[in-house]
């Protein structure tokens, strides 16, 4: 966990992140481009296509070498993803929103919403998976000038974090009033 300053009686309530699907859906699309290449090779074999199994054999180190260059490109690939995807979060305390984006392997942006400047909160579940696995998108829209927001695609129950989210900003709405 990212060590956070809270101020004096804060203490995280809820902690947001991404549904596992959405590094399923990663990880297909890497184990693909694994196998692309082993599918096409196979292919050539098996159905004899023998200019490009000659091409095949007289080429093969290098093919060989590029298929492990492409390999290390989608592994590369899935560490940064699964990075971001781990370490993507969102507390919620009493008093704020804290927003950790992790935009790249060392480069982390980590922004506070205060709840007395929340405008509005929407969530988003588009589809049949991602209704029957409970995620999708939620958005915090604040109402500062220059009218920034808290994004984060793919949650875990976004209902549930809309419900906690709106409890703790009406509540710190009637304790200023």
């Amino acid at each position: 966990m990212l060590n956070l300053d809270l101020e004096h009686g804060e203490s995280i309530i809820l902690e947001v992140r991404k549904h596992w699907f959405v590094l399923l859906g990663i990880i297909f699309a890497v184990v693909f481009g694994v196998l692309i290449p082993i599918v096409l090779k196979f292919v050539v074999f098996k159905y004899n296509f023998l200019p490009l199994q000659d091409i095949f054999m007289e080429y093969e180190f290098l093919l060989k070498f590029f298929y492990y260059v492409w390999v290390l490109f989608l592994w590369v690939f899935f560490f940064i993803q699964w990075t971001k995807y781990f370490l993507d979060v969102w507390y919620v305390t009493q008093k704020r929103i804290i927003d950790v984006d992790q935009k790249a392997i060392f480069r982390r942006e980590v922004s506070n919403l205060r709840f007395d400047k929340i405008q509005d909160i929407s969530i988003e579940v588009s589809g049949v998976i991602a209704t029957m696995l409970n995620f999708g998108d939620i958005r915090v829209q604040t109402a500062a000038e220059d009218s920034s927001e808290f994004f984060m695609k793919g949650v875990r129950n976004p209902e549930h974090v809309r419900k906690i989210i709106f409890s703790q900003h009406n509540f710190e709405v009637k304790t200023e009033l």
